[in-house]
């Protein structure tokens, strides 16, 4: 596991830190907080592939059945489940003591594998992610892990002394974040077509898959996407299928 660069962070990078809680800061609930961390982690520091899945205990949370997915490891959540979740690398015992020390822990391909890690490395390492980080917050008395993925060198060490500064703020925030906000309105009414529209789009699947599921043309799905995040009030796909996700609670 990576060692943290030791020199101070330049104001530079502190602003992205900054950055990013003042989009995380005003969150109601857990899921409008995991929601909104994911969209800064990519347009904020630029990291694209992104999880989030939470649990009622550390090691339940590899288990989470609804985990947030951005990027890539939407295509590698199933295969995931089904083969790799009780052998995560930060589900070893001395990985969840660093987290709940540290707050950020990255492995890269340059660092050693353990034996009972290699395996799952390599899957990884099959589908071109050599690079796993991992950020631990507990949100409303529940155990949760932002994880982030890429190539080699995605997170070096400045880079984990970002993360690190900024999962300590994270974790401040959502110790007192409610699972779900009080009094809140909800998914609005939405036509038929609009709809279907919004659990295709919410699903995670592209302006083009949905436009051919539908039967319609990339350009009129736009126009439903943009209908759809003003109604609702978010800002993207993620925060929508939160909205979806809470209106079906």
């Amino acid at each position: 596991m990576q060692a943290v660069a030791s020199a101070s962070l330049d104001a530079k990078r502190l602003g992205k830190v900054f950055a990013v809680l003042e989009r995380v800061d005003r969150s109601h609930d857990v899921a409008e907080f995991a929601g909104r961390t994911l969209e800064a982690l990519g347009s904020v520091l630029g990291y694209r592939n992104t999880t989030f899945f939470a649990g009622p205990s550390y090691g339940g949370l590899f288990l989470d059945p609804s985990p947030l997915l951005e990027g890539t490891q939407r295509r590698l959540i199933r295969e995931y489940r089904q083969r790799w979740d009780r052998h995560d690398v930060f589900a070893r015992p001395a990985a969840a003591a660093r987290l709940h020390r540290v707050s950020a822990v990255s492995v890269d391909a340059g660092d050693p594998a353990a034996p009972a890690d290699r395996a799952y490395r390599d899957w990884l390492g099959g589908h071109g992610i050599e690079s796993l980080t991992a950020i631990h917050v507990a949100p409303g008395g529940k155990q949760a892990l932002f994880g982030i993925f890429g190539p080699r060198g995605t997170v070096g060490p400045v880079d984990l002394a970002v993360l690190r500064l900024l999962g300590r703020q994270l974790g401040a925030i959502a110790r007192h974040l409610p699972a779900s906000a009080a009094g809140q309105a909800g998914v609005p009414r939405l036509s038929p077509r609009l709809a279907e529209a919004a659990e295709l789009v919410a699903s995670g699947l592209t302006n083009a898959v949905v436009a051919r599921t539908m039967g319609v043309t990339e350009d009129t799905v736009k126009k439903y996407v943009s209908r759809l995040l003003a109604e609702t009030g978010t800002r993207s796909r993620t925060e929508l299928a939160l909205v979806l996700q809470r209106g079906r609670a």
